[in-house]
């Protein structure tokens, strides 16, 4: 099972977790895998371009420890942006609930 998860470090940073696989397919066949793949890297890149973020951490076999840290003016943007994607992560999870767990 996958496990996602977001935390507020402060007002302007969060970090987003991302741990475990969904099993339902082989590597390189799971929807559910390369769903929240394309999500968890969507999310990060999406926070550095369009937020001028500071992205910290890694991504490592399908596994993600990310602190994503945005200047002061950006953080009501940062809030938005982590809801969209909480929200696509939830609907991944009602769909797949035995493969995608939200914290």
């Amino acid at each position: 099972m996958i496990s996602v998860s977001f935390e507020w470090a402060e007002s302007c940073s969060v970090r987003f977790k991302v741990k475990g696989h969904s099993g339902l397919k082989p590597k390189g066949e799971d929807i559910v895998c390369a769903a929240v793949s394309a999500l968890t890297q969507t999310f990060a890149a999406g926070s550095e371009q369009f937020l001028n973020a500071v992205c910290k951490g890694k991504i490592v076999q399908g596994n993600a420890d990310i602190l994503i840290k945005v200047p002061e003016n950006k953080s009501d943007e940062l809030k938005l942006l982590t809801n969209v994607f909480k929200h696509g992560f939830r609907k991944i999870a009602e769909s797949y609930p035995e493969q995608l767990t939200l914290i």
